[in-house]
């Protein structure tokens, strides 16, 4: 097991109908290296100053009295009590000019209302439409979107590189329109989710966050959105974490596809690693040895054992753990997946599994993970 997929270090949360296509951006390539362009860059300010007008305070009204939140696609709505509100803050940006805005589910969680503080129009209702507990992303519409809104185009992050600069923007501590600086410390951060026992691919970086910054954007050089801010590690300085571009594309997609706007995400209930360099079997077949299973859940009843190698899904090699967790999660519940396994010296094939669902039917203590050890 590779020391780099796993993290001894506290965790905190630092948050207190589409039209296809709306999320599409481009993002440049990695900055080249030496020169001037790796000394970095004199200021931020131009990057800042670009971006600000589509970065979002985000304000969330909790209930203690029993009152449910806030579901996707809910209507907004002020009802009169004499409950005193418990406040949640956070931070956005919109990601669509008609009125949609990406922040960290984490700060929505429990709402049963919504405003969201967009520069030079003020404050305005909004609803949750979408939402990924998974990766901890969540969409919302601005009910009445001011006519000209400004949004932040998404860029590509599997373009970064360590020690890449980067740019966050929130409202850390209420701190209206907070700029810090850093760099990519590292891609492709796998760290177990609190709630649902998965692991998620997080970009590491080094610009300081703090509760309120949950949901703004990490910036290129560009001014292009590659990470959404949502953790920090408690016990240290300067280790913040983000979900990835590339990851967000992909939620805003499923939340698309979904009447209820939310993303779904495939589960075997296994744990797996890649092979050893080492091993000479490897080599010719590389493939991923799976190192639990998890009783009752879907990869137990397709028969999957501990020590099998997986060779193939769907007739394509499988060449590390990385690329099997990718297509495990990102495929839709229910879908029905054919494994060619190594066992015992022998092939074996086809062997046929059914997807569940992450966050689905299994208790929390029962769910055995998909880790992209390496």
């Amino acid at each position: 097991m590779d020391g780099r997929h796993k993290c001894a270090l506290g965790l905190a949360l630092v948050g207190g109908g589409f039209v296809a296509g709306w999320w599409l951006g481009r993002g440049g390539p990695a900055l080249p290296p030496g020169g001037a362009a790796a000394a970095g860059p004199a200021s931020f300010a131009d990057v800042v100053e670009r971006a600000a007008p589509a970065i979002v305070a985000v304000r969330a009204r909790l209930r203690t009295d029993g009152v449910a939140p806030m579901a996707a696609g809910a209507a907004v709505g002020h009802t009169a009590d004499t409950h005193q509100p418990e406040i949640r803050h956070g931070s956005g940006f919109v990601v669509d000019a008609r009125g949609l805005v990406v922040t960290s589910r984490h700060v929505v969680l429990g709402a049963v209302e919504l405003d969201v503080v967009v520069p030079q129009h003020g404050t305005g209702a909004a609803v949750l439409v979408g939402e990924d507990p998974a990766n901890d992303l969540a969409l919302l519409r601005l009910v009445a979107p001011p006519r000209t809104l400004a949004a932040l185009r998404l860029g590509d992050s599997r373009s970064l590189r360590a020690g890449d600069w980067i740019v966050a923007v929130g409202n850390p501590l209420g701190f209206a329109q907070t700029v810090t600086a850093g760099v990519v410390s590292f891609v492709g951060r796998h760290l177990r989710h609190s709630d649902l026992g998965v692991t998620s691919d997080y970009l590491q970086f080094s610009a300081p966050v703090n509760p309120g910054s949950s949901g703004g954007p990490v910036l290129d050089l560009a001014g292009r959105v590659v990470g959404v801010t949502t953790q920090a590690a408690a016990a240290a300085q300067g280790i913040s974490f983000a979900v990835p571009s590339q990851t967000l594309r992909w939620a805003l997609e499923a939340m698309e596809r979904h009447p209820d706007g939310r993303a779904r995400r495939g589960y075997l209930g296994i744990e797996f690693a890649s092979r050893a360099r080492s091993d000479d079997l490897a080599a010719a077949a590389p493939g991923v040895v799976i190192v639990r299973v998890a009783a009752g859940e879907p990869g137990d009843r397709a028969g999957l054992r501990r020590g099998d190698v997986v060779l193939r899904l769907d007739g394509e090699s499988v060449l590390d753990a990385e690329q099997l967790h990718e297509q495990i999660v990102r495929r839709e519940p229910g879908t029905r997946l054919v494994l060619a396994l190594l066992r015992d010296g022998s092939i074996h094939e086809p062997v046929e599994a059914v997807l569940g669902e992450v966050g689905g039917s299994a208790a929390p203590d029962a769910v055995a993970t998909e880790l992209p050890w390496r």
